[in-house]
């Protein structure tokens, strides 16, 4: 388990170097100039953040969590990949946003912070990276003070089934976590040749996962667009979103819990 890991790890090295330097799906240079990377749904969903302590979980390069901080949050971005954590401080010291980034395993994230947030995100592309779902809300539930919330928000599982004609190509079901060959990243661009492992999740269990954990469910939502264009057939939306025609499968997920 720890090798596989360590190997995914060294594979979001070479993502967080690429990724911060130019990936235009990011557009870190419309951030530089005073822009924000949330969509509609996630301001929607936690409203006014000024003065709460968020953190946000495999935070990547800290693009998400300083346009939180942007608005006023009082943010910790973690992170396994030492290169990505250089990268989101450079970033907030180049933009002059107060943030502190820590690089740690996310199962070590309460242990190594030993302090309570108001607010926890994990968002998109991070679920499938953890080998242990049930550990990682535990982890969750001592991260959050007395009435703070998670927010997840997160590529739908069904999405992982299907090819371009929406046709069914794996089970939904499956347990078996997947070795995959990699060479470009998401963003298009060439990275150096490795082996990744990702782990299945469903959404019964993220809920079960956080409901044991001690986590009170307050939302669950299944959208119809996605960040970026997988598909040929897919449009934009105005919101710079993208959708298939006749909403046809959810793309994405979105889950709010509470500590009680």
């Amino acid at each position: 388990m720890d090798e596989r890991v360590e190997q995914n790890r060294a594979g979001w090295d070479l993502r967080a170097e690429a990724h911060s330097n130019g990936a235009s799906l990011y557009d870190v240079d419309g951030f530089r100039a005073g822009g924000s990377s949330l969509r509609p749904f996630e301001l929607e969903a936690l409203g006014d953040v000024q003065g709460k302590r968020l953190l946000h979980l495999m935070c990547h390069f800290g693009l998400d969590t300083l346009s939180w901080a942007r608005l006023g949050a009082e943010v910790t971005g973690l992170d396994f990949s030492g290169e990505a954590i250089a990268a989101a401080r450079r970033l907030a010291t180049e933009v002059g946003l107060p943030a502190r980034f820590v690089q740690a395993d996310v199962y070590d994230a309460a242990d190594v912070l030993d302090e309570q947030y108001d607010i926890v995100i994990a968002t998109y592309g991070v679920l499938v990276w953890l080998p242990d779902l049930d550990e990682w809300a535990r982890v969750v539930a001592r991260l959050l003070r007395p009435g703070g919330t998670l927010f997840v928000a997160e590529f739908h599982p069904q999405q992982g089934q299907v090819d371009d004609d929406l046709r069914v190509t794996s089970s939904y079901f499956r347990t078996a976590p997947r070795e995959t060959q990699v060479t470009t990243s998401y963003t298009g661009q060439p990275i150096e040749p490795h082996t990744q492992t990702t782990w299945p999740w469903t959404i019964s269990g993220l809920v079960n996962a956080l409901i044991t954990a001690g986590l009170q469910i307050t939302r669950l939502n299944e959208l119809p667009v996605d960040l970026r264009q997988r598909r040929p057939t897919m449009t934009q939306t105005p919101d710079h979103l993208w959708r298939l025609p006749g909403d046809p499968i959810p793309l994405l997920l979105t889950c709010q819990a509470q500590n009680p």
